[in-house]
C-alpha cells in the first residue's frame, strides 16, 4: 500500500507542476499581448503628433491661399464696379486728373490745380502749369481728390499689372513683388526691381554664382539643415580699415535670401537678408556662427554667434543688423588659419503661428 501511496503524491507533483507550466506559458503570452499592445498605442500617439503637425501646416498653407484669394477676389470685384460705373466715364475721369509730366494719375491728394483748371501732381508741381504756362499759385482741387478716392489705381511699379481700390494701394505697395529695392550689396549702388534682384545679383559681379538650394533639416518643420561656407583674407584686406566681400545668394522653401559680410572702419559685419518685407521677416528665425576655418562651430576655440531675425530687403544697407566682430576678436579666428581663413554656419526656420507672439530679440554670444 505505501509504494501505491508515493506513486499518487508523485503524480500529483508532475500534474502540478504542468498546471504551472501552462499557467507561465499563458501569463508570458498575456505580457507579450500587453507589450504588443502598448508598443500599438506608442505608435498610434505618435502617428497622431504627425498627423496634427501636418493639419498646422496644411492650415498655415490655406491661410496663404486664402489670402491670394482674396486679391483676385478684389480684382474682380474691380473689374465689376467698373462695368457697373461704366468703363468709358472711369477713363475719362482719369484722363482729365492725368499728370501731363509723369503721366501718373496721383494716389493722395491735394492735388494742384492752375487757374485754368489743369491738374499736375504734387511731383511735378512747378512755378509754371505745364499744360498753359500761366503760374500755378496755390490752387487745390477737392473734386480731383473725390475722384482719386473713388477709382481704382494701377501699382506704380513697371512690372506690377495689379490695381487696387485707393485705400489698398499704399499697403500693396509696400509689399509689392516688383517694388523696386537697392542691391544688398556693399559695394553697388543699383536699384532694381524687387522680382529681378536675383538676375541683378546673379549676372553681375555682386555675388557669387546662382543661388544655392536648401534642403528642410525636418520633413514636418520649416526648419534648414546647417549651412557652412568657407572665406578667405587677404593680407590687404586682413590689415586694411575696410573690405568689401561678394554676397552669397540661397533659396529655402518660398524664400530667397544672401549672406551678406563687410569690414568696415574695423569692423566686421555679418547679416543674413532676406529679399522680403519687414513684416515677412519677422515671421522667420535666424542662427549664425562665425568661427574657425578648420572646426566645426561647436568645437571652434574661438566662435562668435548670432540668434534673431532676419534684415529687410527693404532697409537701407546701412541700417542692416547682425552680428558686429571688432578686429581683435576677427584676428583671434583668422591667426588660427595659414591663409587667414575664416567660416560662417547659419540655419533659418519659420516661426510657427502659435509662436509669432512669443519670438524673442537679436542674442549675441561669443
Amino acid at each position: 500500500m505505501r509504494p501505491k501511496r508515493i506513486k499518487m503524491v508523485k503524480d500529483d507533483e508532475v500534474k502540478y507542476e504542468e498546471e504551472v507550466a501552462v499557467l507561465k506559458t499563458a501569463l508570458e503570452d498575456k505580457n507579450e499581448e500587453i507589450e504588443a499592445m502598448e508598443e500599438k498605442a506608442a505608435n498610434d500617439r505618435k502617428k497622431q503628433e504627425d498627423k496634427i503637425k501636418c493639419l498646422k501646416l496644411l492650415k498655415e498653407k490655406l491661410e496663404v491661399e486664402a489670402d491670394n484669394d482674396k486679391t483676385e477676389i478684389n480684382n474682380l470685384k474691380r473689374k465689376l464696379r467698373e462695368q457697373v460705373k461704366g468703363k468709358t466715364i472711369v477713363d475719362q475721369l482719369k484722363e482729365k486728373i492725368e499728370c501731363p509730366v509723369c503721366m501718373e494719375i496721383p494716389q493722395t491728394g491735394p492735388v494742384p490745380v492752375c487757374p485754368n483748371g489743369h491738374f499736375v501732381c504734387n511731383e511735378c508741381k512747378a512755378d509754371a502749369c505745364p499744360t498753359c504756362r500761366v503760374g500755378m499759385a496755390d490752387g487745390k482741387s477737392l473734386l480731383a481728390v473725390t475722384v482719386i478716392e473713388n477709382i481704382d489705381h494701377r501699382c506704380r511699379f513697371v512690372d506690377c499689372e495689379e490695381f487696387f481700390p485707393h485705400d489698398e494701394i499704399k499697403k500693396h505697395v509696400k509689399v509689392c513683388g516688383h517694388r523696386t529695392v537697392s542691391c544688398p550689396s556693399s559695394k553697388c549702388n543699383v536699384k532694381v526691381g524687387l522680382s529681378k534682384l536675383l538676375a541683378h545679383l546673379n549676372n553681375g559681379d555682386c555675388s557669387y554664382d546662382y543661388p544655392v538650394t536648401i534642403e528642410k533639416a525636418s520633413l514636418i518643420e520649416k526648419v534648414s539643415a546647417v549651412k557652412t561656407l568657407n572665406f578667405t583674407t587677404s593680407e590687404k584686406g586682413r590689415t586694411g580699415k575696410s573690405a568689401p566681400y561678394k554676397l552669397n545668394t540661397f533659396t529655402f522653401e518660398d524664400i530667397s535670401f544672401c549672406i551678406y559680410i563687410e569690414k568696415r572702419d574695423w569692423l566686421y559685419q555679418f547679416s543674413i537678408v532676406m529679399f522680403a518685407s519687414e513684416d515677412e521677416c519677422s515671421k522667420y528665425k535666424i542662427e549664425m556662427t562665425v568661427h574657425e576655418r578648420d572646426a566645426t562651430s561647436d568645437d571652434s576655440e574661438v566662435s562668435f554667434k548670432l540668434r534673431g531675425k532676419p534684415c529687410s530687403i527693404d532697409v537701407d544697407k546701412k541700417e542692416f543688423h547682425g552680428l558686429k566682430i571688432d578686429g581683435k576678436g576677427m584676428e583671434q579666428i583668422l591667426s588660427k588659419s595659414r591663409t587667414f581663413a575664416f567660416s560662417v554656419s547659419f540655419s533659418i526656420r519659420k516661426i510657427p503661428n502659435s509662436q509669432l507672439k512669443n519670438s524673442t530679440t537679436l542674442l549675441i554670444t561669443m
